[in-house]
C-alpha cells in the first residue's frame, strides 16, 4: 500500500459531477488558499482514490449520478484514515437530510455561493 504523506493533508478533495463548480473551486483554491485541491467527477473513483490520500478537506456535491454525497461520506468513514477529516457538502439541493448531516458533522455550503462565504467555510473548519 502506498505511504499517505503530509503532503496530501494540505490538499482539498472536490468530488463535484460539476465539471464549471468543480474547475471554480480548484481555481478559488489555487488562489486564494495554501492548499493544492484534487477534483474528481464520479463518487466512484474518489471512493478508489481516497485509499492512497489523506486530504485536509472533502467539498462533496450532494446530488451526483452512482453515490450521492452522503453515501459517499458514509463508504469514506469505512477508511481509517478518512475519519476525521472535515468535510462540507455543496448542494443546490433544498430537501436535505438534515439531521443525518448534523449527526454526522457534516457542514453544508448552499449553491449559489460566493467566493468570501467560500473562503470563510475554508478558514472556520481548517483552524478547528
Amino acid at each position: 500500500m502506498q505511504e499517505i504523506s503530509t503532503v496530501q493533508e494540505k490538499t482539498i478533495l472536490i468530488v463535484d459531477d460539476d465539471r464549471d463548480i468543480g474547475e471554480a473551486l480548484q481555481y478559488v483554491i489555487a488562489a486564494e488558499t495554501k492548499y493544492r485541491s484534487l477534483w474528481m467527477a464520479e463518487s466512484d473513483l474518489a471512493l478508489l482514490s481516497a485509499q492512497h490520500i489523506r486530504p485536509a478537506l472533502i467539498l462533496l456535491d450532494y446530488l451526483m449520478p452512482v453515490m450521492n454525497g452522503l453515501s459517499l461520506f458514509d463508504r469514506l468513514q469505512e477508511i481509517e484514515h478518512m475519519r476525521g477529516v472535515p468535510v462540507v457538502l455543496i448542494t443546490a439541493a433544498t430537501a436535505l437530510p438534515y439531521t443525518a448531516l448534523q449527526e454526522r458533522g457534516i457542514r453544508i455550503l448552499k449553491k449559489p455561493f460566493d467566493v468570501s462565504e467560500l473562503l470563510a467555510l475554508f478558514a472556520q473548519v481548517l483552524m478547528e
